[in-house]
């Protein structure tokens, strides 16, 4: 075999070789990111449990408590919704039914109609979505005298009272018990921080969704 032909064959066989360690190289990045994909579904399941087991009751109530003066209470009953918050001292009632918004001002015995919007009545469904997907890191910290593995994202969410929009490297991070259930919400900033409790109940009482008779429109 002359000097051509050896080049040629051991040109060949170089670029084979090549081909061969970038097929394998393909193939191990696919199965990692497969591998990664298929984690991030199985260890968020407490998120997903949470997001499916409301999607799926008719009725449902969710307390969000920071302290007295800062707290909201959201009651959902199939297609109406009942949200009371207290943020800084400062109460504000509404109702979410019949495709329109109604807020109540029970020092005036009032209410004023939102008409065409209910952009709240899946608040807490709509938020558990949107997070869901993201990516995001486990640990475990001491809450009020207790350790909690908590599940953190890198963005807050509208499980928040205080006002986060101008805040910068926001986080937020779901803390669980030894029974997988979410127990406290924190959302933190180089700014500030807030924790809140998390509770979760069956059922509600539905004249929750009656504007009072003695109420008058505004």
């Amino acid at each position: 075999m002359d000097k051509k032909k050896k080049i040629i064959l051991i040109t060949l066989i170089v670029i084979i070789a090549l081909l061969v360690i970038i097929g394998i190289i393909l193939s191990v990045t696919s199965k990692n990111n497969s591998t990664t994909t298929e984690e991030k579904q199985v260890n968020n399941t407490n998120i997903l449990s949470l997001s499916n087991e409301l999607q799926e009751k008719s009725a449902f109530t969710i307390n969000l408590v920071k302290d007295d003066n800062n707290k909201m209470y959201y009651a959902k009953q199939n297609n109406e919704a009942y949200i009371d918050t207290i943020y800084n001292g400062k109460e504000s009632k509404y109702i979410i039914k019949d495709g329109n918004t109604y807020l109540l001002l029970d020092d005036s015995k009032m209410y004023y109609t939102y008409s065409n919007n209910q952009v709240n009545l899946n608040k807490i469904e709509n938020t558990l979505n949107k997070i869901k997907e993201l990516e995001y890191q486990e640990g475990k910290e001491e809450v009020n005298g207790k350790n909690y593995n908590y599940i953190e994202y890198l963005t807050s969410t509208d499980f928040t009272l205080d006002d986060f929009s101008k805040d910068k490297n926001v986080k937020t991070r779901f803390y669980f018990d030894n029974n997988d259930n979410l127990v406290y919400i924190k959302t933190i900033s180089d700014e500030k921080e807030e924790l809140l409790s998390f509770e979760f109940s069956d059922g509600v009482d539905s004249n929750l969704f009656e504007i009072p008779s003695d109420y008058t429109e505004g």
